[in-house]
């Protein structure tokens, strides 16, 4: 039996660097990927990630099917409340897996068999609370979890027939859901093995410059963390998503690997040849290809010059208010 298998259903245009999501993929051989999707474009998708063609109206069918209601996803965005019950309505495809999991595409993935592999030969029933990267346990009771009351109340049907998002995946206390309990919640309810700390690199999107903001179990919210380094680039190769920085107190080099890297609402440009690069420098605002990791303080790059780019700074900060402001609208 293998490992785990993460899911991905997805409807419309990728997004320009998802060659570099499937090159994080195909750098993970031990894990599988498990794409539902009605986009058509070629891309040279590796052995360990499996495509399935479907549409919008043929996920919704097949989820009123099983579910025994008809659900609303008025647009694919919807989809992120209905991650959890993925291993219910994907169950005939993930048999032969301890684990499954969902994921989202604006993800690179770092070495997920050193650092993830030895938290799922622990048992846990859920690992993770944040709804990019989430992994379950393959049983039948484990992937209708989702279904079990909470106080009494089925949750799920209520976040599966509103047009609104209802964020049922993720355990985060935020402006569209300040009160409402979510499938974490019900994991907690039935005194489930649950792994909740934050191995990944999620980049704010309140701050043009690379960030880490990081999830906190006991406050339900995401934390800015302050590095005290003066220089600090990220970088991907295969064997990893690596933060490289200078540590004036030690006067040498530190590295740090992480799960993976999370660019939400991040526009981000890449020359197609730079995908190919041995290592890829994960800036601002683009992808630069390098021949290799910085080997000295001075190959680092200055925080101070990334700051400087005030123009940058203004347009990502609107695009974002506009991304918002549009959201609220059709939220209404």
């Amino acid at each position: 039996m293998k490992k785990c298998v993460l899911i991905l259903p997805y409807f419309g245009k990728f997004n320009n660097y998802f060659p570099l999501f499937l090159r994080s993929c195909k750098a993970n051989p031990s894990y599988d990927f498990l794409i539902f999707t009605d986009n058509t474009e070629h891309y040279v998708y590796p052995s360990n990630v499996h495509v399935v063609p479907m549409t919008l109206n043929e996920f919704k069918t097949n989820a009123a099917i099983k579910l025994g209601f008809k659900p609303c996803i008025p647009r694919p965005y919807k989809l992120c409340d209905f991650k959890p019950a993925y291993g219910f309505l994907f169950e005939e495809y993930i048999q032969n897996y301890e684990y499954w999991g969902h994921c989202d595409c604006d993800l690179i993935f770092g070495n997920l068999g050193k650092i993830l592999t030895p938290i799922l030969e622990k048992g846990y029933d859920k690992v993770f609370a944040a709804g990019h990267l989430t992994i379950y346990r393959n049983t039948h009771e484990n992937n209708r979890r989702f279904m079990k009351p909470l106080n009494g109340h089925e949750i799920y049907r209520e976040a599966f027939t509103t047009s609104k998002i209802y964020v049922f995946d993720e355990n985060v206390a935020c402006w569209m859901n300040p009160n409402r309990k979510n499938v974490h919640s019900i994991f907690k309810q039935d005194n489930c093995e649950i792994f909740e700390e934050d191995l990944s690199y999620n980049v704010s999107t309140q701050k043009s410059v690379i960030t880490r903001t990081k999830y906190n179990p006991r406050t339900q919210g995401f934390s800015v963390i302050s590095l005290p380094y003066s220089r600090v680039g990220y970088y991907f190769t295969n064997s990893g998503v690596h933060e490289i920085a200078w540590d004036n107190s030690k006067s040498s080099i530190t590295k740090r690997d992480y799960l993976y890297m999370h660019l939400q609402s991040r526009h981000m440009r890449i020359n197609d040849k730079d995908f190919s690069a041995s290592v890829i420098s994960i800036r601002p605002d683009r992808f630069i290809g390098l021949n290799q990791i910085p080997q000295s303080k001075k190959q680092i790059p200055l925080i101070i010059f990334q700051k400087l780019n005030m123009f940058w700074i203004d347009t990502y900060k609107m695009k974002i208010i506009k991304k918002i402001r549009s959201f609220n609208k059709r939220e209404q």
